[in-house]
């Protein structure tokens, strides 16, 4: 009887030394979490990118409503200068009658 448990003794560690080192289960652990650190630092840094690029572009409209608007304030600003230089010129103005239009 002891013979027969330790032959099956020596035999299931045989069977488990061997299968332990086809599939390597640590190895491919290691591998694989340091796969999931690859990809969670390359999320990180796309996130981080995409929230520089959006901060920038609404910087970039935010300047662009600005520069129309004070387009707009000069704009109007100048009309009205012209609206009160042409009530300033607004003169009576005497007919007179040229040499070439005939008198009759």
């Amino acid at each position: 009887m002891k013979k027969l448990s330790l032959i099956t003794l020596l035999t299931a560690l045989t069977v488990i030394t061997a299968s332990a080192s086809m599939f390597p289960m640590g190895d491919m652990m290691t591998d694989m979490t340091d796969a999931m650190k690859d990809v969670k630092t390359e999320m990180t840094d796309s996130m981080k990118d995409m929230k520089d690029n959006m901060k920038d572009s609404m910087d970039n409209m935010k300047d662009s409503a600005k520069d129309m608007k004070d387009n707009t304030l000069d704009i109007k600003d100048d009309v009205k200068d012209i609206k009160n230089d042409d009530n300033k010129t607004k003169e009576p103005t005497t007919l007179t009658t040229s040499k070439y239009v005939s008198k009759d």
